[in-house]
């Protein structure tokens, strides 16, 4: 019975997991690579509730939330930039170069759903050299090899997809947060 039980905990979390993975063309949703971007269920909350919780993310996250907003229509869609310093390490010839990283994510609410993709991703270290889905080691950190789409660096593949992957799980969290019906004593 426990064998059973735990066979379908693991059944229902893969099914209903929305998780990013690397790819040599980029960020994919794990379910389906054919998607950029991964839809997270909400049951029970509205668009507007769904915006409304997004949004208190961005305030509560943010330094300055109206600097990094670029995208709003009310109930329907968000835009916001992120800037990470050393958002991960890359081992080059036995050498460690810390990387930052500047990207946006887009939400998109519709009923009980949000949509969220990550776009504009720009992953660099200070000389100039980027890390790339794919590319050539001359100019570039790529993560594939660019003829053969080899995995080449698998703990760069590894830390993207953990800090976005966490960065969904921690929307996930505000979106369905519920309202505080009770008043809190001050």
């Amino acid at each position: 019975m426990k064998k059973i039980l735990f066979v379908l905990i693991l059944i229902t979390s893969i099914v209903y997991a929305q998780e990013f993975t690397v790819t040599s063309t980029g960020l994919k949703d794990n379910a389906n690579l054919e998607k950029t971007y991964v839809v997270i269920n909400t049951p029970g909350k509205t668009a507007e509730q769904n915006y409304n919780n997004a949004l208190k993310y961005i305030n509560k996250t943010y330094k300055s939330p109206k600097d990094v907003m670029k995208g709003d229509v009310k109930g329907e869609y968000i835009s916001f930039d992120t800037h990470v310093s050393n958002f991960l390490v890359v081992k080059n010839s036995g050498v460690k170069l810390p990387i930052d990283a500047n990207y946006s994510i887009e939400l998109s609410f519709k009923g009980d759903r949000v949509k969220l993709e990550v776009i504009n991703l720009d992953m660099y270290h200070s000389s100039g050299y980027k890390v790339l889905f794919t590319g050539g080691i001359m100019s570039s950190y790529p993560i594939y090899k660019k003829k053969k789409q080899k995995l080449i660096r698998p703990e760069t593949k590894t830390d993207i997809e953990f800090y976005f992957n966490n960065k969904i799980n921690t929307i996930k969290g505000y979106l369905l947060e519920e309202a505080n019906t009770t008043d809190e004593d001050w």
